[in-house]
């Protein structure tokens, strides 16, 4: 068990290093992987060269101030939504927990479009896209975790959390089209419906600093606390037996995944299923639930699959290009009837 995971990480790392390099490479103008590796060398260690520029202006534009942004903003949002989900799954002991489906992207999505679509006087710039989506994120999470608990205060029921989530979802949703109704722009407008399609397309290196702050911070304090996840894993009941403060570390930690959802809703719209499928296939792959080697595993191939997904979505279509979120729903909406259909025929509630 330990040497797999000692080759997990140890190939990870690489894998993803590699992924960088090619998927920089790819899209409408295809670029050679040894000219995208020679222009990320010269603009990561400063070595030139030796016979002079092996590239164009153009390619070096392409390379470095479009598709390396993008590829960027996709593994964080990639390692971001995975440990989130990992996160929600072990809070509330439910295999299908996730931003999306719980409604958080939703959330975020709604407080995203009332700061694109209407004037609010109390924040400025792109912060207050991001202030909005992170307080509607954490509403949307704090609604479902108290409507789960209706009826029953001691546990989450697995049912009750799914349509607790589904209700939020669709609350939100009608929100965010009740201010796409009411808008008075048609670029407002336009801009808001592609944005819940999901995309990184719009990346650039001044819109990265907070992606890249709230989902590596997350990570290490996720990680951090792996082993009260583990506690929490076992029950209510055991954890307070064993002295962890359940009610405070769930809001915690839940609060915590809607600060790092709404500051990526805020950039990239909403991108599904990517919480709900990768701590799963972490866990099989490892054969293990230990979350203090789950969520950096989940981290790092959740940054792998999304930045794939989004080579996808620009390069296997020629010149057209669709949105991200199309590309992670088509799989991830087999792979969530697919749990669905496990969890009743094994009749397992938890977290596998």
């Amino acid at each position: 068990m330990k040497r797999r995971i000692v080759a997990v990480f140890m190939l990870l790392p690489a894998v993803l290093i590699g992924s960088v390099v090619l998927t920089v490479s790819i899209g409408a103008v295809s670029i050679d992987a040894g000219v995208v590796y020679k222009i990320l060398k010269v603009q990561l260690f400063g070595t030139a060269p030796a016979g002079g520029s092996e590239w164009t202006t153009p390619q070096f534009h392409i390379v470095w101030h479009v598709r390396v942004p993008r590829v960027l903003l996709g593994m964080f949002t990639g390692a971001g939504l995975a440990i989130c989900g990992a996160a929600m799954q072990a809070l509330t002991l439910n295999p299908i927990a996730d931003p999306f489906i719980l409604g958080v992207s939703s959330g975020g999505s709604a407080g995203a479009a009332l700061a694109l679509l209407t004037p609010i006087m109390l924040f400025s710039g792109s912060g207050q896209v991001t202030v909005m989506a992170f307080i509607g994120a954490s509403l949307a999470s704090l609604l479902v975790y108290a409507m789960s608990r209706l009826g029953d205060s001691t546990r989450i029921q697995p049912v009750a959390l799914l349509l607790s989530g589904t209700a939020v979802n669709a609350l939100m949703s009608a929100v965010t089209n009740i201010l796409i109704f009411l808008a008075k722009s048609p670029e407002s407008i336009a801009t808001v419906y592609y944005w819940q399609m999901g995309s990184i397309a719009s990346a650039q290196w001044k819109t990265l600093p907070l992606p890249a702050f709230a989902v590596t911070g997350s990570i290490l304090f996720f990680t951090l606390n792996g082993s009260r996840f583990n506690v929490l894993m076992m029950g209510d009941e055991d954890a307070v037996a064993l002295g962890l403060n359940v009610q405070e570390f769930r809001t915690h930690m839940m609060l915590i995944s809607a600060f790092v959802v709404g500051s990526l809703v805020s950039v990239t719209g909403i991108i599904g299923f990517v919480g709900l499928m990768v701590p799963h296939l972490v866990r099989m792959a490892l054969g293990i639930t230990d979350n203090r080697v789950v969520i950096p595993a989940c981290a790092l191939s959740g940054a792998l699959y999304l930045i794939w997904a989004d080579a996808g979505a620009r390069g296997f279509f020629g010149a057209a290009e669709i949105p991200l979120g199309i590309v992670t729903a088509f799989v991830g909406a087999p792979f969530f009837v697919f749990l669905l259909l496990r969890q009743r025929m094994t009749g397992r509630g938890g977290v596998t």
